[in-house]
């Protein structure tokens, strides 16, 4: 092999060498942006959230690039799942977005666009049926302390914001 040959094959090994260094690096970067946006949801992340006859249960996804959550009605003492579906950080959006598949409710299909302000989670929300046409509604989650967080849901009525629904949910732990 010739020096220049050498040496073309020495400057490939190098701009490979960067090229996967800075695309590793970029990779990192970008998954801890993502964990960065979604760390507020940590305080939902264990146990059972209680309000009434349902509970709700949230869980990292793989890597902590995701939030799961699962939605259960309680009928004669037996857990149904009825809603299921994930937040993620939306890196084409920029924002959190939620996506939710629900059977035996109202809607069929949710889409939440949610943000956080010091202790309360705002969620956008607009809910679809295969019977009706879209509806948007504002959903808060004001969380008191590790235990407690109050719902409510709102849905703009005459231009104005009015309270559809709320509730207070308690956190249960396996062991209580």
């Amino acid at each position: 092999m010739k020096k220049t040959g050498r040496l073309r094959l020495l400057l490939k090994f190098i701009a490979i060498s960067i090229l996967f260094f800075t695309t590793s690096l970029s990779g990192q970067y970008k998954e801890n942006i993502t964990k960065e946006f979604l760390s507020d949801f940590s305080r939902l992340i264990g146990g059972e959230w209680h309000l009434g006859n349902s509970y709700q249960v949230f869980e990292w996804g793989v890597g902590k690039l995701s939030v799961k959550s699962s939605n259960y009605f309680i009928t004669d003492g037996i857990p149904e799942l009825v809603s299921e579906g994930l937040w993620i950080w939306h890196p084409g959006e920029k924002q959190i977005k939620g996506y939710f598949t629900a059977v035996n409710m109202p809607a069929d299909f949710f889409e939440y666009t949610t943000f956080f302000q010091e202790n309360t989670m705002i969620n956008r929300l607009t809910t679809y049926s295969s019977n009706d046409r879209p509806k948007n509604y504002t959903e808060i989650w004001e969380f008191k302390d590790d235990k407690t967080f109050k719902w409510t849901l709102f849905q703009k009525k005459d231009g104005k914001d009015q309270l559809i629904m709320e509730g207070t949910y308690q956190r249960k732990l396996k062991n209580e």
